[in-house]
């Protein structure tokens, strides 16, 4: 059974009459008649009658009319729905975070490709920078957003921005931490990171230009959370991201080294070879226009 036939089989029954049915199906008579014929046979029931006022559907040709119909609808809304899915962009995307959804501006991000793509579906997955870039490289996630460098080859790097960091440590300490010098600092209880977390490298920077390479370590942990309270609860000093330093000192639960310590960089990574799918490149236009401003998007995208 084929659309056509049902097309013809409906029209033949609204009009009543083969000639106006083949006018408006711009085919000839007997081709109607040969295809209400083989449908005929291929259902096994009689649809039409013939009868002076032309062709009159069976009981049960009635009964099939209404099902036609609705197939055809179906067939119609299918159509229609294919064409706009031609013109609008369907998938998943599997998008790394490595810090605060909202530090990153995950919510404007959602809202962006939802207004633009409703039917991207991303999902967030929170991770470690030094988890996020494998598993872009290996195909697990899509895109991410990471701390530090990145220096796997076929990945594409945006750096977003450059992250000021803070010493941060109990807010009974605050009287030392003040006035601490680099040595003193190193010397005092410290809160530290595995040596794959980008941080781990900001405290190399810190201390190495003093000829430090160890300071005083009593826990380790590569998660913020984990050093905000662990500081909060005085186990040692720690370098945060300037705002969560600054919020600890706010809610009197921290205390922060007047000194200046380095940043980090934050960046968005998708794999160099899917660059140009359609997918990725609309979660990578969104990105730039969250970070950049216009001006900026424009020399990013000529560069």
């Amino acid at each position: 059974m084929e659309l056509y036939q049902l097309k013809t089989f409906v029209k033949v029954a609204d009009e009543g009459n083969l000639t106006r049915a083949a006018e408006l199906l711009f085919t000839s008579q007997p081709a109607i008649s040969a295809q209400i014929k083989a449908l005929e046979e291929e259902l096994g029931v009689a649809l039409f009658q013939r009868s002076s006022r032309g062709m009159e559907l069976t009981a049960k040709g009635r009964l099939l009319y209404e099902q036609a119909a609705e197939t055809l609808d179906a067939a119609a809304r299918l159509k229609q729905e294919a064409q706009l899915l031609q013109q609008e962009l369907v998938g998943d995307l599997h998008i790394g975070v490595h810090t605060d959804f909202r530090f990153m501006r995950i919510g404007g991000l959602h809202r962006a490709l939802q207004g633009r793509h409703p039917r991207i579906s991303p999902h967030f997955t929170a991770s470690m920078s030094a988890q996020i870039l494998p598993d872009i490289h290996r195909g697990v996630l899509d895109a991410g957003f990471f701390y530090g460098r990145c220096n796997i080859a076929n990945l594409a790097v945006t750096t977003l921005l450059d992250v000021p960091m803070r010493v941060v440590g109990p807010i009974d300490w605050e009287d030392r931490v003040r006035t601490a010098s680099i040595d003193e600092l190193a010397d005092m209880p410290w809160v530290y990171t595995s040596d794959t977390c980008p941080f781990f490298s900001v405290s190399q920077q810190l201390f190495a230009p003093h000829g430090i390479t160890v300071p005083k370590r009593v826990a380790y942990t590569d998660s913020e959370d984990a050093v905000r309270e662990l500081v909060r609860a005085g186990a040692g000093l720690s370098l945060l991201r300037a705002d969560d330093a600054e919020s600890l000192v706010a809610d009197r639960t921290g205390c922060c080294w007047p000194g200046e310590s380095p940043s980090v960089q934050a960046g968005f990574a998708v794999r160099r070879q899917r660059a140009g799918e359609p997918l990725i490149r609309a979660l990578t236009e969104v990105v730039d226009e969250l970070w950049f401003d216009s001006q900026d998007s424009a020399d990013r995208a000529e560069a």
